[in-house]
């Protein structure tokens, strides 16, 4: 399992009463492993028996590169960031097997890291988390599947790499002397982007967190 955290920042001025504002996400990844026992069903075979034994990686697609909203204006409303310029992940890991990614947002940014909000304080903006993955072998958002998204948190199972109309593959090739994990591992694509509304915020500096949690199945 990975718990991946990312810190949202945003810089709120003002002149004239406007305000401006950008997002600014930074990244913490703790790595675990998931366990499970052996199991047979009518023939199948259940990959997460085989999880334990194989790595799952998680990181950033462009590490110096943020999701960043740029300037806002005071009450400007709704301000998105599309699919196209969303932040970018990657997951690489056996691609015979299935991952499960579930993604969590903050429903706030807030001002001066005081969660201390209710909806209505001007300390505080709401942010609506949209995600999205590609799991076809290369990072193309016109490839993307959107994630269900609910109350700013959204969850997804999918192989990582796309099986098409085909039934599972076999499993993996257990892990011998000499194993070279490039042989059998690919590449999934995460996608994190959404919208703020402004209203009539104070000036200053807002953040909030996201955090990323995949595991093989």
């Amino acid at each position: 399992m990975i718990n991946k955290k990312k810190r949202n920042n945003a810089l709120l001025g003002s002149a004239l009463f406007i305000c401006r504002t950008g997002f600014l996400f930074l990244l913490i990844m703790v790595f675990t492993t998931q366990l499970s026992s052996v199991s047979l069903k009518a023939q199948e075979i259940d990959f997460g028996d085989f999880s334990s034994k194989y790595a799952v990686t998680l990181s950033e697609l462009n590490p110096a590169e943020d999701l960043e909203f740029g300037t806002v204006i005071q009450n400007e409303g709704v301000k998105s960031i599309d699919l196209v310029d969303a932040k970018i992940l990657m997951i690489e890991g056996v691609k015979y097997l299935d991952v499960i990614v579930d993604i969590t947002a903050d429903n706030y940014l807030f001002l001066d890291s005081d969660v201390a909000c209710n909806g209505t304080n001007t300390n505080c903006i709401p942010f609506t988390l949209q995600a999205a993955y590609a799991n076809r072998g290369s990072n193309n958002t016109n490839q993307a599947v959107l994630m269900q998204i609910a109350s700013n948190v959204a969850s997804a199972q999918f192989p990582i790499l796309a099986r098409g109309n085909q039934p599972p593959g076999p499993p993996p090739t257990p892990v011998y002397e000499g194993y070279n994990p490039a042989l059998f591992n690919e590449t999934a694509y995460i996608y994190i982007y959404g919208s703020l509304n402004v209203g009539n915020v104070d000036a200053g500096s807002y953040s909030g967190e996201i955090t990323i949690t995949v595991s093989y199945d």
